[in-house]
């Protein structure tokens, strides 16, 4: 495994090619994506779903409603009281009834908008997190609907989202229901970054470097296919490693923690084959990260922006081109919110930068997989742009899912501010709707085989 012919070190970016693109511009938003209006029904193409309007949903719910509102009035203002107390409990009851009904108001009636192709074809494109560690969670509950809506077609894991094992498979219960199949989320490299624990029935991993200096990329493999049931058990279908970044000890994020496989990229390829290989071997697709190499930053891209440009060099490309050629090619691959002025001379993270998502990964390397962005929410984004800004350039430079994490500046109409962001850039030539179908057939084929053989 370890001698396989693979492209060198030095050429990769170098030549024809990676000169900036011209900005891509497109006519008015075709005919093709129609808005769905009045109480008809459609199918769309993108989901297969039928699309109802809110009133044929939402009458029977209000009026049981209504009724329920009604009798506990009626009972409130009956109930020998003070004639004020009375009227408290009366508005006690009809603040109640508003709680109870709406929820977030806007988001759950948006819920049940009849929605167009375009809509339901941003949604399979998002993968969103939420607040909450249990079922009873408001935030779950309403990303749980938005799934089952086709309003979001992925969620993800956090720390703050694990709680006990019941917890846990409440939660993974909720967002499967509806036959919608998402994608199902969470960091599991080993070491530091292990969101669950030998309490729920998963064991510890070793760190990255640890599982090099100690196993053999066979037994890695072993190590990783054992993992990998443990995940799919639990109902997760993705998991966010194998981390490809080449080892710098002094680097915070990645180097301290043990998270790299090694400094000779051959050796790095070798043991993210045997990750993504294990994993896929029960059925959990993975996502290489984080490209286009976070491994000599000297800073968090959690906490900053990052800007790599002194000390990047191009053999951080090679553990991604040696994997890209191998039999367990990653479903997907992150980028990084990595500044890098030799490929983005204006200064774009890589996450929203066509030369380094479009030209370097995909037409230079020849992935033809999926593109995930890291989380548009850390602070690397959000100290340079607007989340807004954050989405469509990210779709523009052509990563094809869109993790937001939704914590900071807690938004529960996101997915519809999503879809009018992207409605928006089309009518201004910023994307294409070609984009988004192209994305949407990478995502199809990443979700086919993360539900393949599943209930």
């Amino acid at each position: 495994m370890m001698s396989r012919s693979s492209p060198g070190r030095m050429g990769i970016i170098s030549g024809r090619g990676m000169s900036r693109p011209s900005p891509r511009r497109s006519s008015a938003t075709s005919t093709a994506i129609a808005t769905e209006e009045g109480h008809r029904e459609s199918t769309s193409p993108y989901t297969g779903a039928r699309l109802r309007s809110s009133g044929l949903i939402m009458a029977p719910r209000i009026a049981t409603a209504l009724k329920q509102l009604r009798k506990t009035t009626n009972r409130a203002i009956s109930a020998p009281r003070t004639s004020l107390r009375r009227l408290w409990r009366a508005v006690r009851a009809v603040r109640g009834f508003g709680r109870g009904m709406l929820g977030y108001p806007a988001a759950w009636f948006g819920l049940f908008r009849p929605r167009d192709e375009l809509a339901a074809a941003v949604a399979e494109l998002l993968v969103v997190g939420f607040y909450g560690a249990n079922a009873r969670s408001l935030s779950a509950r309403l990303l749980a609907r938005q799934v089952q809506r086709g309003q979001v077609g992925g969620v993800f894991f956090v720390n703050q989202n694990i709680g006990t094992i019941d917890e846990l498979a409440d939660l993974i219960r909720l967002f499967r229901a509806g036959g919608n199949q998402p994608l199902i989320a969470i960091d599991h490299e080993g070491g530091v970054v292990q969101r669950l624990t030998p309490a729920h029935g998963v064991r510890r991993l070793p760190a990255a470097r640890t599982v090099a200096e100690t196993l053999s990329p066979t037994a890695a493999r072993q190590l990783y296919a054992k993992a990998g049931r443990e995940l799919a058990a639990l109902g997760f279908n993705i998991n966010l490693g194998p981390v490809l970044d080449v080892d710098d000890p002094e680097n915070p994020v990645i180097g301290r923690p043990k998270r790299s496989y090694g400094t000779d990229p051959e050796r790095i390829a070798a043991y993210a084959e045997s990750f993504a290989g294990g994993f896929a071997s029960a059925g959990i697709l993975c996502a290489a990260k984080h490209f286009p190499g976070h491994g000599r930053s000297t800073s968090d891209s959690h906490s900053g922006v990052v800007d790599i440009s002194a000390r990047w060099t191009e053999a951080e490309l090679e553990p991604f081109s040696r994997l890209f050629v191998s039999p367990d090619v990653p479903a997907i691959v992150m980028t990084g919110h990595l500044c890098l002025e030799r490929l983005a001379p204006d200064g774009r993270p890589a996450t929203v930068s066509a030369p380094i998502v479009t030209d370097l990964l995909r037409q230079k390397l020849g992935y033809r997989g999926g593109v995930m962005t890291d989380d548009v929410d850390m602070d690397a984004i959000r100290h340079l742009m607007s989340r807004e800004e954050a989405v469509v350039q990210a779709l523009a430079a052509g990563n094809d899912l869109i993790m937001i994490k939704n914590l900071f500046g807690y938004d529960p109409l996101l997915p519809e501010r999503v879809v009018r962001w992207v409605r928006k850039a089309i009518a201004r030539g910023v994307l294409t709707e070609a984009q988004i179908t192209a994305a949407v057939a990478r995502v199809r084929a990443i979700r086919r085989q993360a539900w393949q053989d599943r209930a």
